[in-house]
């Protein structure tokens, strides 16, 4: 229940939460260690303590920024793929007999309006609703491409538009694919955890050595929170800020023909 509602938790309230939890656990660190600096700790096991907590942490954000980052290439290519095969097919649409070019061109221009708008705003029925329609508009278009290849079987524009369309369609399988993978909220959910222990050991270290000035511990602290944020960002494209561009569909949807 939790790990639902940490991944469909809206990011302006994510991302603060976020960073209260890792400066605060810093905050609470080094005041458990003010109360302990008069009292005989072994410092270098703490220190110890803390710099494999640290190293920890580093290693999840490289991992989980890693795969954040190569999903949205992903999906960025899957845009750009799609953009081509949509213009391949306009192209060879234009290969056809001049009386069956109007309808498919149109449905080529409804078919790129809603993969324009695929997935945003977030909102699943949203979503659902355009892959319907994404679905219906191959369907109709698929119809057209049946009839031309009983009308003239030996036709190679026929068979090249057959092909562009396909091509069109197998992307779009692989584009849902990319925005319905995300990194796992089990993963965020540790990656925040150990931010949180990796500070609190920090801060822990610079109270018991009787550091009052906790400045430059809240900057590590915030740096952190801005890191992982970054990573729950790069994995949101449809409601975070590093959104996936649309333009290659934009200027494929201007070049078909009307």
């Amino acid at each position: 229940m939790f790990l639902s509602w940490l991944h469909d938790l809206d990011a302006s309230i994510l991302y603060p939460v976020i960073a209260v939890l890792v400066v605060g656990a810093g905050e609470v660190g080094n005041r458990i260690g003010l109360r302990h600096s008069k009292t005989r700790v072994d410092e270098s096991h703490i220190s110890t303590v803390t710099g494999a907590a640290l190293g920890l942490l580093a290693l999840l954000l490289a991992f989980s920024f890693s795969i954040a980052l190569s999903r949205y290439d992903l999906r960025r290519t899957m845009v750009l793929e799609e953009a081509n095969a949509i213009g391949s097919t306009a192209n060879f649409a234009l290969m056809l007999p001049v009386e069956t070019q109007p309808p498919i061109l149109r449905l080529l221009r409804d078919y790129t309006t809603v993969r324009i708008g695929l997935g945003i705003p977030h909102d699943p029925t949203k979503l659902a609703r355009d892959v319907a329609r994404s679905v219906g508009l191959q369907s109709q278009l698929w119809q057209h491409a049946v009839t031309l290849s009983n009308v003239a079987p030996q036709s190679l524009p026929v068979y090249r538009f057959v092909g562009s369309l396909n091509e069109m369609n197998n992307i779009h399988e692989r584009r849902l694919s990319g925005l319905r993978n995300q990194v796992p909220a089990e993963v965020v959910s540790v990656l925040i955890g150990v931010s949180m222990m990796a500070m609190g050991f920090t801060g822990f270290q610079g109270g018991v050595a009787g550091a009052r000035r906790r400045i430059i511990k809240l900057i590590i602290a915030a740096t952190i929170a801005l890191m992982v944020m970054l990573v729950v960002d790069l994995d949101r494209p449809s409601r975070g800020l590093t959104v996936v561009p649309v333009q290659p569909l934009i200027e494929a949807l201007q070049g078909i023909p009307s």
